[in-house]
């Protein structure tokens, strides 16, 4: 409804005299151009108008001011209190500002509809949290049935859910409340430890890992569960740890465990003395083994139900002595050495008690250099450590073995050794100094060996660019095994770089003086700036969604140049990775001419043309077992493998130099061309 505009108050008054003063204006000027008045006459005229002009300016500016500015501020006031109101009032009266009408009937539009939406909005959020409400109540009553206690933390580990049996458990040590660190309760070393190996497996920890962990102040041995939270980026945002009371279970094993040890040591002995003085030696005999087996098989069970309750996951022993090296620190130099193995087992406790077998170790022996490496065979697995200095001996092993673990409620490193392979260290002697080689479980997953098998690359041959590579200067005339190697692969959008194929993953791995620095390795991920094709991803698994916040070339192969250094570059099918390096060079300002040996080309020499020269075939025939093939670090790691086993055949051939092994490489790749042209 509009409202008409009421004439009262002043206005009229002032529309009045303001039409006088303007007639008497014009009559003055009009009859000064008649010579009806005289000059004086007129400019007293002429003076009167202009000050009623003046009078009429300031009378109508304090009109305006009263009638309409102060009507604007008072309704403005009337907006706001609707704004910030909660009575339900939508509307002002227009009558009360008919003078700057029709703007109250359009403020009163808006204000109906915004009072509208907050009814609304009110209302969804009732909803809401109304269905908040029930969703809490009925996790709250799902945790509460659970006999695990359950702990959500954000990223800064505080408290922001927990169940009941959660609370029982551990308010004996803190007390638990919401907002508070997690810390205060359980120790800190086990969750974080946990928190990277689950961060570093991008988005594999979906299923969670299990650990052990002991509270703040020892009271308690918790077996948890942990499950990373992440948002629809991928990003952690917190975690969820599920916790046992591992206490009563420990117990009860470990007597249980007495009791088969002093059952075996007191059946052992008399089966010997009666071995020694049997009168009828092949029916005791006989027996007497049949009782020793029955003994080794109830013990090799037992030791496999004791690991089959402890919290075990495949762990990547390159991880896992990476994280060892990482904390030993303090002047301490370990390094992690040759190809990583997939093993089953519970990476905190092997981490805590290889850590202390180091450190006694060094202790003992003075030694600062530790080389740290995993491996396997037909029979098992094993990780384990060397050093130069004193040989360890066994009764000194023994007592290091019996010390307990205060991090994880007192076991002894001989515990979590025998809840893992239940079997003896194996010492060894080197050249200067000795081994300890901790035997382990192989990994129960099949790692790498899901994606269906995939033919390899076709070979790649391009004179002009391992040319480019041969200036060996210097290095030269050094025996092979004296080098430092960066032994690389790239995994690409496709098998074409000169139209317009990209990198999508980078990565190398560092061989000095003969050993494979896999604790040292180099790995990123692209963004090649287009998109992957299906076909590609079917190879190496990296997704659109994988590359997104990725890196680009330009900011990742500098890095990689880099961490090269003054290395011989080493790769398999060499000449296609380094067209995806060189056709970038000028763009990104670096230049990779370093010395380049090719391990397919290598191998056509040493094996001739006839055998397989894919990485499968040659890997096959050393006999290297292939981990997370298809990906750039996994053939990276098999290939430095391969390189290695061919420098020995080399030095067997009488090449033992660079310069030597190059001059073969070349001779090598003139052969395979005229035999691909004939």
């Amino acid at each position: 409804m509009s409202v008409a505009v009421k004439w009262r108050g002043p206005f009229p008054w002032l529309a009045a005299a303001f039409a006088a003063d303007v007639a008497v204006t014009v009559a003055a000027g009009y009859f000064m151009s008649q010579g009806v008045v005289d000059r004086e006459e007129l400019t007293a005229l002429v003076m009167v108008s202009l000050a009623g002009a003046a009078f009429l300016f300031a009378v109508s500016w304090k009109a305006i001011d009263f009638l309409v500015v102060r009507s604007i501020k008072k309704m403005a006031a009337e907006v706001r209190a609707i704004a910030y109101g909660t009575g339900g009032r939508d509307r002002i009266d227009p009558e009360r500002y008919f003078i700057i009408a029709p703007l109250p009937e359009a403020v009163n539009e808006v204000c109906s509809r915004m009072v509208k939406a907050r009814i609304e909005l009110a209302e969804g959020l009732s909803a809401a949290t109304r269905k908040s409400e029930e969703n809490s109540n009925r996790l709250a009553a799902i945790l509460n049935d659970l006999h695990e206690g359950v702990v959500v933390c954000n990223q800064r580990h505080q408290l922001v859910l927990y169940n009941q049996v959660a609370f029982d458990m551990l308010r004996e040590t803190a007390e638990l409340g919401l907002g508070r660190s997690l810390f205060e309760t359980v120790a800190r070393e086990p969750v974080m430890h946990m928190m990277d190996i689950l961060g570093n497996r991008g988005g594999g920890g979906e299923r969670g890992l299990p650990f052990l962990a002991g509270t703040t102040d020892d009271r308690m041995l918790l077996q948890g569960r942990m499950t990373l939270i992440r948002n629809d980026e991928g990003a952690v945002t917190g975690y969820v740890v599920t916790l046992v009371d591992a206490g009563p279970q420990l117990s009860a094993l470990a007597g249980r465990e007495a009791l088969l040890r002093e059952v075996a040591e007191d059946v052992e002995m008399p089966l010997r003395r009666m071995l020694l003085s049997a009168g009828d030696p092949n029916t005791i005999r006989h027996e007497c083994m049949a009782i020793s087996d029955a003994i080794k098989r109830v013990t090799k069970g037992y030791h496999a139900m004791l690991a089959g309750w402890w919290p075990m996951a495949d762990i990547n022993s390159t991880e896992l002595l990476s994280f060892v090296a990482s904390r030993l620190g303090g002047g301490m130099n370990a390094t992690v050495v040759g190809l990583p193995v997939w093993l089953h087992g519970d990476s905190h406790s092997l981490v805590m008690a290889i850590e202390s077998l180091v450190w006694r170790v060094a202790d003992r022996s003075g030694a600062t250099q530790f080389d740290l490496s995993g491996g396997s065979d037909d029979h098992g697995a094993w990780i384990g450590f060397a050093w130069e200095g004193e040989v360890v001996e066994q009764a000194q092993l023994d007592r290091w073995l019996a010390q307990p673990l205060v991090a994880l409620g007192g076991m002894t490193v001989k515990d979590v050794l025998e809840h893992h392979a239940g079997a003896e260290l194996v010492r060894d002697r080197r050249d200067g100094g000795g081994a300890l080689r901790i035997p382990m479980r192989k990994g129960v997953e099949r790692h790498g060996h899901g994606r269906q098998v995939l033919p390899g690359r076709p070979e790649f041959y391009d004179m002009t660019l391992l040319e480019q590579s041969r200036d060996t200067g210097a290095m030269g005339s050094r025996p092979l095994r004296s080098l430092t190697f960066v032994v690389f692969d790239t995994e690409t959008t496709g098998l074409h770089p000169s139209q317009g194929d990209q990198i999508v993953s980078i990565a190398g791995v560092r061989i000095v003086n003969g050993r494979i620095l896999s604790g040292e390795s180099f790995n990123r991920i692209v963004n090649p700036g287009r998109p992957i094709p299906a076909e590609s991803i079917r190879y190496h698994g990296i997704t659109d969604e994988m590359v997104v916040d990725k890196p680009p070339a330009g900011v990742v192969l500098p890095q990689f140049r880099s961490y090269v250094a003054d290395a011989v570059l080493v790769a398999h099918n060499a000449a296609f990775d380094l067209k995806f390096l060189r056709m970038r060079e000028s763009d990104m300002g670096v230049r990779f001419d370093s010395p380049v040996l090719d391990t397919m080309i290598l191998s056509n020499f040493l094996d001739g043309p006839e055998a397989g020269h894919s990485l499968d075939d040659i890997c096959e025939r050393y006999a290297i077992e292939i981990t997370d093939r298809h990906t750039a670090l996994g053939d990276a790691m098999v290939t430095a493998a391969v390189l290695l086993r061919q420098i020995e055949a080399l030095e067997g051939r009488g090449i033992h130099t660079l310069d030597d092994a190059v001059k073969t490489l070349d001779i090598a790749m003139i052969l395979h061309e005229r035999q691909r042209v004939l």
